[in-house]
């Protein structure tokens, strides 16, 4: 393995400092100036590396959202090759989505957060919801061409149940719904299931 260059060094104790201040304090609430003083680097060092404190986020989130794009075009392809019938495939695919979440559900708080009050964030944010609906609608309008999910809107059906997904997931992590992963996903895949085949 590459000895580290002391500039990735320094890079990296103010990514870990930045995230440990983001968790303590939340998105709103936490300064450039708390970063700094955890990383114990001057002003000047911060600012070599990173413009703002969104900018120090979106370097601690790279790895969470390279991970949600990857879920996303693999739910894509996911989507069109299963059946109606398939609920093995929808489970595959919320357990992916929860394992996701698990993996970096400690800044979950903070990344919504943020997207509540910055653009750039929100947009990221949204960014997501419209794959992952986009893609569950095109599933809603192949199986109302085959008779099921009938009386349903599906971008606003697909939208809903995007949301349902993405908050079950964070709501499992943060405790407040009392399963497992696996309980969760199952339980979460039956009501997604039979939902969208009626």
């Amino acid at each position: 393995m590459a000895k580290r260059s002391k500039s990735e060094m320094t890079r990296s104790r103010i990514v870990d400092a930045a995230h440990a201040v983001f968790l303590e304090k939340g998105y709103h609430r936490t300064k450039v100036v708390d970063i700094i003083e955890r990383a114990g680097c001057g002003h000047g060092t911060f600012y070599d590396y990173f413009k703002s404190k969104d900018e120090v986020l979106m370097a601690i989130l790279e790895d969470f959202i390279r991970e949600l794009e990857r879920l996303g075009e693999s739910s894509r392809v996911l989507m069109k090759r299963i059946a109606f019938d398939d609920y093995d495939a929808i489970r595959i695919l919320l357990r992916g989505i929860n394992e996701v979440f698990d993996r970096h559900g400690d800044l979950n708080n903070v990344y919504i957060e943020a997207a509540l009050e910055t653009p750039m964030f929100g947009e990221v944010f949204n960014d997501f919801h419209r794959v992952f609906s986009g893609i569950l609608e095109d599933k809603i309008r192949e199986m109302q061409a085959a008779g099921k999910c009938k009386d349903l809107n599906p971008r606003v059906a697909s939208q809903i149940l995007v949301t349902l997904v993405g908050f079950a997931a964070y709501s499992r992590q943060s405790g407040f719904i009392d399963g497992s992963e696996d309980e969760v996903s199952e339980n979460l895949g039956l009501l997604v299931f039979r939902a969208l085949n009626f």
